[in-house]
């Protein structure tokens, strides 16, 4: 199974705190890239905590009230997806996430597939 599983905000999204979800700017070059990865029989999740502080981690109101939003975004820039989940842990303003096949926006920017594999090959 080919799948990219692609965090939102600050990822997909620009950081920009002036902005409300509705109006945040894609991250291009992401998108892009994206697209290509679409394009070569990739499947694409979304999978985000937006809201979740909000919310107190109810993914009910975050279904009701937060993911309209998301896609309508996510489709009035064409950004492709498959999937979304709702939901993610927030790690905080603190805190981070730790995962074995994760690899930062930057690093999905600037290396190939075999790159990747090879990145993640070497932490194991």
């Amino acid at each position: 199974m080919k799948r990219l599983v692609v965090d939102l905000d600050d990822t997909l999204t620009v950081s920009d705190p002036e902005r409300s979800y509705r109006d945040k700017e894609p991250n291009w070059p992401l998108v892009e890239k994206l697209r290509d990865y679409k394009a070569d029989g990739f499947e694409i999740v979304i999978n985000t905590a937006r809201n979740m502080r909000t919310y107190q981690n109810s993914v009910g109101k975050i279904n009701a009230n937060t993911l309209p939003v998301i896609i309508d975004w996510l489709r009035a820039h064409d950004i492709p997806f498959d999937e979304i989940y709702v939901g993610k842990a927030w790690c905080g303003l603190d805190g981070f996430y730790v995962d074995d096949k994760a690899i930062r926006p930057r690093e999905f920017l600037k290396l190939s597939l075999p790159e990747i594999h090879a990145l993640l090959e070497a932490d194991k």
